[in-house]
């Protein structure tokens, strides 16, 4: 029986940790240089996209310590009657769990929680563990309203003509 091989290997997401460090480098020696400009709205983008990267890649090295993926039943395509497939868009909440980013604090002390996030990742990669371990679920199933004739099929029969009282 073939073995299922991992979705990404440990070295690979070292080597993105590395590359965003590099980046988180440049970026910091900006907010050094540019101190009186720190509240620009292009900072704050790159800010953010950093934010979101250091949290996908501390995900990678949780995926790559958890292993290949156990193999699932495939999912029926299409829903029941009276319900219908939404994706979650509340993934963010997600991340926001591992506690990496620094909110409502100085573009400085947001590099250096970044940096320390990736220097010392095992808090974040516990609780991605703990998540993956729980089963990823990014979709879910809502409720429709009943189609029409299932509603004129249920309802009760009158009596043998209108109510007069």
């Amino acid at each position: 029986m073939n073995r299922a091989e991992p979705i990404i290997t440990t070295a690979r997401a070292e080597a993105y940790s590395a590359s965003l460090l590099r980046v988180l480098a440049w970026l910091l020696t900006l907010i050094l240089r540019l101190a009186p400009i720190g509240r620009s709205a292009r900072l704050r983008d790159w800010l953010s996209r950093a934010e979101r990267t250091a949290e996908s890649v501390l995900f990678l090295k949780a995926a790559a310590l958890h292993g290949p993926p156990p193999r699932r039943k495939l999912h029926p395509r299409s829903a029941a009657p009276g319900f219908r497939r939404v994706e979650a868009r509340r993934l963010r909440l997600f991340f926001r769990g591992a506690g990496v980013r620094a909110r409502k604090a100085s573009p400085l002390a947001r590099v250096i929680a970044l940096i320390e996030a990736l220097a010392n990742p095992q808090r974040a990669v516990v609780y991605f563990l703990k998540q993956i371990a729980r089963g990823l679920h990014f979709g879910r199933l809502i409720p429709l309203a009943p189609p029409a004739y299932a509603l004129a099929a249920g309802a009760p029969a009158t009596a043998d003509g209108p109510d007069t009282s």
